[in-house]
């Protein structure tokens, strides 16, 4: 890690089934490898824990059995293929998750889509599966803007709690981002004729940090790490002033990481400078809030803002995950199920434990995150969830680790005595730990899920340690605020394109999930004609919305005090099933019945 400078499967039915918030078994599609049996193994035991409806399942042949495929084969072999799956059988309103069984490629080559253009250095390459597939519609046009600090519009961002960046009468960065345009435009004018010359390298320079600044001050939103950056390239060019007023923009546009900045070798020529010195102190000093979580539709469009739009240049996503990799040096077979099963078990539990951010002594990895622990505390504190920040690489002799956000390239947790809680999301922050064939020198994510995590992440390949391309400490205070495991995840991370995610995405062990019970149908009941079905919940406050799928297919929606239609006509006789899904608060917590019906 290195800190950067510029066949429908086995079915069980439940009658009463605990749902997830932020979406559940109606709104996930999973995807099979039916020539891979531990593909298969998985699906079926996911589908009867998670009681995924049929419709819902595709059995995708010819998946290549590599670990990498190009980002052309991925369209034509998979993601098209889903679509088109998704879309004939009547699902695109309700489909906000597509998740791999294991037996699928992690990585996506991505070379072909950055033929012919320029990318900063810490741009690399080869994307996750997760992450090309959250990006559908950017990947489908071959638009590159999917490799963007901030191509996630659905990700939160934060605020200080003081609610300001920085000082009050300081200048706005759109201000701090002019002064300083000027001064470069000034000094490229004197160059060329200034004595001595200002060697063409300089000058190159020179043009290059101008053209950042002018984009820089033409966006609605200033890029910290990119200005941050620009903060480098100044400081070792030699104009020290110049990088200041980088650095400030830096900062005022969300560039907080004191502790880093403080010992960044690039940014030598500034240490010894009273404002750097209080610059980096106002970082230190800084506690952020997270911005409010909002549920997740695939159907919604998002603007740069992070928010709600009907604007044509909206983006929509949908969210993905992989349910395990199996084979080689990452999980077993065995590991796999247990891992599914335990975070199925984990709904809704709230878990009496400690999550543990880790401040390690690598601070190209620790550091990264650690100048958010103490707002993350604090934020899960008032959640009435625990946190704790310690020194060292792993939580040691703790029986209670509900999540750990870890920044280190190796680890044993065998060797911590430490216990992971049903339902905990692990990652830690390095350069290979979402390469699954191993043989990087580094710990990979499937150690989490070996001892117990619902899920953790990890990048296929070096990304630098940019901020934006790992899961912020924020991604456990959604968590404990009721999401879903993805929606946790993608509210948290800006950048996930190599970011490969894999367990349980439905997984949700702080959901307050509403019981739901019907009047009009009982199990079993014969339907020959229309019925009524008046749906209640056990949820207390905010009106709860209702939904009636007929088969896995989203058919009828009500409110509170309202009924759901139940038509047979059209129905083929025999046995059907009804779900009737309870949406409730500003998580969109589900909860649901499942009922089957005959028709004569």
């Amino acid at each position: 890690m290195r800190y950067p400078k510029a066949a429908l499967l086995a079915l069980a039915f439940i009658l009463c089934l605990p749902a997830l918030a932020g979406g559940g078994p109606e709104n996930l599609f999973l995807v099979v490898n039916p020539d891979n049996p531990d593909s298969v193994a998985v699906a079926n035991e996911y589908i009867a824990l998670r009681q995924i409806p049929p419709i819902n399942v595709l059995n995708l042949s010819g998946v290549p059995a590599t670990p990498t495929i190009s980002v052309a084969d991925f369209k034509t072999i998979l993601l098209r293929p889903i679509l088109d799956a998704i879309h004939q059988r009547g699902l695109d309103p309700q489909i906000d998750y597509i998740v791999y069984s294991t037996g699928f490629p992690y990585a996506i080559d991505i070379s072909a889509d950055m033929a012919g253009k320029q990318f900063p250095r810490y741009v690399t390459q080869p994307a996750s599966l997760t992450g090309m597939t959250y990006f559908r519609d950017l990947t489908l046009a071959g638009d590159t803007t999917y490799l963007d600090h901030d191509a996630n519009f659905y990700a939160r961002g934060m605020k200080p709690k003081n609610g300001a960046h920085f000082p009050p009468g300081a200048k706005s960065v759109q201000d701090t981002l002019q002064t300083l345009l000027t001064q470069l435009q000034a000094m490229r004018q004197a160059g060329p004729t200034a004595a001595p010359p200002m060697p063409a390298d300089k000058l190159a320079a020179l043009d290059n940090a101008i053209a950042v600044v002018q984009t820089q001050t033409k966006q609605r939103r200033a890029n910290a790490n990119a200005l941050y950056d620009l903060t480098a390239v100044l400081a070792l060019q030699g104009w020290p002033d110049q990088a200041m007023g980088a650095l400030t923009a830096a900062f005022q546009a969300g560039w907080m990481i004191g502790d880093v900045t403080a010992v960044d070798t690039e940014l030598t020529s500034l240490h010894d400078r009273q404002d750097f010195k209080d610059l980096v102190a106002q970082m230190r000093a800084m506690i952020m809030i997270p911005d409010p979580a909002k549920p997740f539709h695939s159907a919604t469009a998002w603007d740069r803002a992070g928010n709600v739009t009907t604007a044509a240049d909206g983006r929509h996503y949908v969210m993905s995950a992989m349910l395990a990799y199996t084979g080689g040096p990452a999980n077993t077979l065995a590991e796999a199920l247990q891992c599914l099963r335990t975070s199925a078990a984990a709904d809704g539990t709230a878990p009496r434990g400690t999550i543990y951010f880790m401040a390690s002594t690598d601070w190209a990895r620790s550091g990264t995150r650690a100048w958010l622990f103490q707002s993350a505390v604090e934020a899960l504190n008032e959640l009435g969830v625990r946190g704790a920040i310690q020194q060292g690489v792993l939580p040691a002799n703790k029986p209670d680790v509900a999540g750990a956000v870890v920044g280190i390239a190796g680890f044993n947790w065998k060797d911590s005595q430490s216990i992971l809680l049903p339902g905990a999301f692990c990652d830690h922050l390095t350069s290979y730990a979402g390469v699954m064939t191993g043989g990087t020198g580094q710990t990979m994510l499937s150690e989490w899920l070996r001892y117990g995590a619902a899920g953790s992440s990890g990048t296929v390949t070096e990304p630098y340690a940019i901020p934006v391309k790992f899961p912020s400490p924020f991604v456990q205070v959604y968590y404990a605020a009721g999401c879903s495991l993805a929606e946790a995840f993608y509210l948290s991370i800006p950048s996930p394109y190599q970011q490969l995610l894999v367990g349980d995405p439905l997984c949700r062990p702080w959901a307050k999930i509403p019981q739901v019970r019907v009047d009009g149908l009982k199990d079993g009941q014969v339907v020959a004609k229309a019925v009524k079905l008046t749906p209640t919940s056990s949820h207390v406050g905010t009106p709860v919305r209702y939904e009636l799928f007929v088969d896995g297919i989203l058919r009828e929606s009500c409110g509170e005090g309202q009924t759901l239609p139940l038509d047979p006509r059209g129905l083929a006789a025999g046995d059907h099933e009804a779900r009737i899904v309870a949406i409730a608060g500003p998580l969109e917590t589900t909860g649901r019945l499942i009922l089957h019906f005959r028709v004569l």
